[in-house]
């Protein structure tokens, strides 16, 4: 079971207003997503410019450099999946100066999105950043379930992926969020 199909049990994806040209973008890499099993991406610009890239991956998609300010471009991008954010994302993220905020789209409805807080980080930085995070959340989520606090398919719903991001919010390198309170509720949890 994975993040999406986890929330979709629970009944609380709820939708979110992302603005017209996001709506735009989301739209677009779901339905080439949908379509054919890979990762899409859309940038939009602070002017309101979009452009589509990807489709050649069915697990990773590779955002080329955009000519921007620093912190002005997001990203959609779809996620086959239905999980949030790998570590990947995160580094691109983390890394880029034109980057601003990246979204991640599940077919199913579920978003995830991050934004930068701060300047980009050095490429060594943000990979310490992010595998420091992703280790500690593996590492919490093992000890929840040898507790029995749990359970085995929730474990295995890619919920490491939230805990990782959630932890990069409380070191004040992001600004994470997630459009199923259930999921959220659960990372939480394991953080305690």
């Amino acid at each position: 079971m994975r993040s999406e199909e986890l929330a979709a049990l629970a009944g609380d994806i709820k939708p979110v207003d992302l603005g017209p040209v996001h709506h735009r973008a989301r739209d677009e890499v779901v339905r080439l997503g949908k379509a054919t099993g890979k990762e899409y991406g859309v940038a939009v610009f602070v002017d309101g410019r979009i452009l589509s890239f990807g489709g050649d991956h069915e697990n990773r998609i590779d955002v080329p450099p955009f000519d921007a300010p620093p912190g002005s471009v997001t990203i959609h991008h779809n996620h086959p999946s239905g999980d949030s954010f790998s570590r990947a994302d995160l580094r691109v993220l983390l890394e880029r100066p034109d980057l601003g905020r990246i979204d991640a789209h599940g077919h199913e409805g579920l978003w995830a999105s991050c934004e930068r807080v701060g300047g980009s980080l050095t490429k060594q930085n943000a990979i310490l950043a992010v595998e420091d995070a992703a280790s500690q959340a593996r590492s919490l989520i093992a000890k929840k379930l040898g507790r029995h606090e749990l359970a085995e398919e929730v474990a295995r719903a890619s919920l490491w992926q939230v805990v990782m991001s959630l932890l990069l919010e409380r070191q004040g390198v992001l600004r994470y969020a997630l459009n199923a309170e259930s999921i959220i509720l659960l990372a939480r949890q394991v953080l305690k």
